[in-house]
């Protein structure tokens, strides 16, 4: 089994194209901090988010006070949030996959050897796995798009037109 940490802006999409629920079908051991689950803030993501968290499938770790005092220190040098540093020290520490789309954030993760993955990544693999087809895949990347994502344009547009001859 393999293991991720989630970061806040691909948690968010995946709630957004309703495919959260999907993602733990995939059998991905899925962890996350306290910081970037209080970056979700729609109520219904929430309540979803809360639901997947109480059954177990969100593992959710709280820092330290030490360990947030040392991620505080490292977001500060990186010009990232403090839920952003606090995906990367999870990923390093659980040596993890990290999912994220932010470019700051894959840059550090690069940097540090950490395996990082996107959205894109994700609804390959669900296609992979039988989990959604190629034509639900590009309705919810569509969606997603739609609602504001960060996504990288052209292989967005690659993926929707090879998934939408399918």
């Amino acid at each position: 089994m393999r293991v991720a940490v989630q970061d806040a802006n691909v948690l968010i999409d995946l709630l957004e194209a309703d495919l959260l629920g999907l993602w733990f079908r995939l059998g991905i051991e899925t962890h996350s901090t306290d910081l970037v689950v209080h970056e979700v803030r729609h109520p219904e993501q929430t309540r979803v988010l809360s639901t997947m968290i109480h059954a177990g499938s969100l593992i959710v770790h709280s820092l330290t006070a030490s360990r947030l005092e040392a991620v505080g220190r490292s977001a500060s040098a990186l010009k990232l949030s403090l839920a952003d540093a606090s995906a990367i020290a999870l990923a390093e520490e659980l040596s993890a996959v990290l999912l994220s789309g932010d470019a700051r954030v894959r840059r550090e993760a690069q940097h540090r050897g950490i395996e990082i993955r996107g959205l894109l990544w994700v609804l390959d693999e669900m296609i992979t796995q039988g989990l959604v087809s190629p034509k639900d895949a590009a309705e919810r990347l569509t969606r997603t798009m739609e609602a504001g994502a960060f996504l990288p344009g052209h292989e967005c547009h690659e993926r929707l037109r090879r998934w939408r001859d399918r």
